[in-house]
């Protein structure tokens, strides 16, 4: 399988994690992408018509994308406990907790691309506290569902502790125009939890630089 990367990308990050931790990754070459959202990767755009990474090609051609998509995928090759619960309440729990860490990226990488990428004179200061609120709000939702994670790591919980390093790596909350907030005492739980998970084996070999 081939996948279509960028190595600070907390969505590729997440997807390799998850194959660290399904056993997959020696079955995965990595091709290495550069794009942004004025300047895309030709390449990508041919596999994946939105331009975007992670995008998985698989052996017979077959495209696949986007994180969620590739790791539900994964979750088809083995015969383990999967990464998402199959049914019931667990399943949407987890589905959910996935949820508020991708929306905490998605909100992330927005305050990125306005601060760094568009023009300064065109910069809207108000969009961008916007931005900062909506992952303030997903980390004290996520500091409530601390409690719930069990011992058996799973997409959720994967998806969480690839945000905060994220977080931790771009710090996109120090554009915030009411002043940086101290996200470890906002969500002192979650990041007890993510101090501890970051030191698994799947987290260590994926840990982002620039």
């Amino acid at each position: 399988m081939k996948l279509y990367t960028s190595a600070p990308s907390p969505f590729v990050r997440k997807v390799m994690v998850a194959a660290h931790e399904l056993g997959l990754a020696s079955q995965i070459t990595p091709v290495p992408s550069v794009l942004s959202p004025i300047a895309p990767d030709r390449t990508v755009s041919s596999k994946n018509p939105l331009g975007k990474i992670p995008t998985l090609e698989l052996d017979d051609g077959t495209v696949i994308y986007d994180s969620r998509v590739i790791c539900a995928y994964f979750d088809t090759l083995h015969t383990e406990q999967k990464l998402v619960p199959e049914s019931g309440a667990a399943r949407f729990a987890c589905l959910r907790v996935e949820a508020l860490a991708d929306g905490i990226l998605d909100a992330g990488i927005l305050i990125r691309y306005e601060t760094l990428l568009r023009p300064e004179p065109l910069r809207w200061a108000e969009w961008v506290q916007g931005q900062c609120d909506k992952v303030l709000a997903a980390l004290g939702a996520l500091e409530g569902e601390r409690a719930s994670f069990g011992p058996d790591i799973d997409l959720g919980q994967i998806a969480t502790a690839c945000a905060l390093g994220w977080l931790d790596f771009r710090k996109p909350l120090d554009h915030d125009p009411r002043g940086v907030p101290d996200l470890r005492a906002r969500a002192p739980k979650l990041y007890e939890w993510y101090e501890h998970t970051r030191k698994r084996p799947s987290f260590a070999a994926t840990e982002p630089h620039v």
